[in-house]
């Protein structure tokens, strides 16, 4: 039975069943096999599949455009990070109060240079996104273009995920070293948000969420992909 038929039947039992554990469970384990292989190895009709598949259990709309939504964040950063800057030369109060003003903006402005990181990634990695849609009340993320996601090779395929983190801590580093320099009272606002981050992503980890998770979700695929040709060739040259 062919990955084909496989999606094709879990687009069956998707409209019998509607949207359940079950059906997506079957549809994650086929999308599994699909990144283990080599981008000649999948067809086109596959990808298209999946891609369908995907996007009906993926119901979240895109609400703004790549471009727009990447100069809105830009502003967002901008403004932030206009406003630490100011904050640690011009502002004279109570060393608390001054790191919880910085503390504040300091996550503005990484809720504004993150969707950065992971347009970044998807730059290296080669994949496109369809734009932002609404992930809470609160919040906006970048869709992946589910094609381009599955035509990638595995070795570019994790740095979608991985590079938003290394984006992440260079932004929370360069804050710690412009408070040293600026106003070393200011210090302890960012100091904090970088040392508490592997925490977190560490927790929402343990939950099956985040970038760390889908970032080691792709290691472990190269990883198994890599011993198994590694197999493979020792077994033809043992013959």
């Amino acid at each position: 039975m062919s990955i084909l038929d496989d999606l094709l039947q879990i687009e069956n039992q998707l409209e019998i069943d509607g949207d359940s554990k079950q059906v997506r469970r079957a549809f994650w384990r086929i999308i599994g096999k699909m990144k283990r292989r080599a981008p000649s190895e999948v067809t086109i009709e596959e990808i298209n599949k999946a891609t369908e598949i995907r996007n009906r259990l993926f119901r979240h709309p895109v609400i703004l455009g790549v471009g727009k939504g990447l100069l809105i964040f830009f502003l967002i950063t901008f403004f932030s990070y206009a406003s630490f800057i100011w904050v640690l030369l011009s502002l004279e109060v109570h060393i608390l109060a001054l790191n919880a003003i910085l503390f504040i903006l300091s996550i503005f402005a990484l809720y504004g240079v993150y969707p950065f990181g992971r347009y970044l990634g998807g730059r290296i990695a080669r994949v496109k996104f369809d734009g932002f849609y609404r992930y809470s009340p609160g919040e906006l993320g970048l869709k992946i273009e589910y094609v381009s996601y599955l035509k990638t090779t595995l070795s570019r395929r994790k740095w979608v995920f991985g590079f938003p983190i290394i984006w992440v801590f260079v932004f929370l580093f360069l804050e710690v070293v412009v408070a040293w320099f600026l106003n070393p009272l200011g210090l302890w606002a960012p100091l904090i948000i970088l040392i508490s981050f592997p925490f977190f992503y560490v927790a929402i980890t343990n939950w099956k969420l985040g970038e760390l998770y889908r970032f080691l979700r792709e290691l472990r695929i190269e990883r198994e992909v890599k011993q198994k040709r590694q197999k493979q060739s020792e077994h033809e040259s043992g013959q």
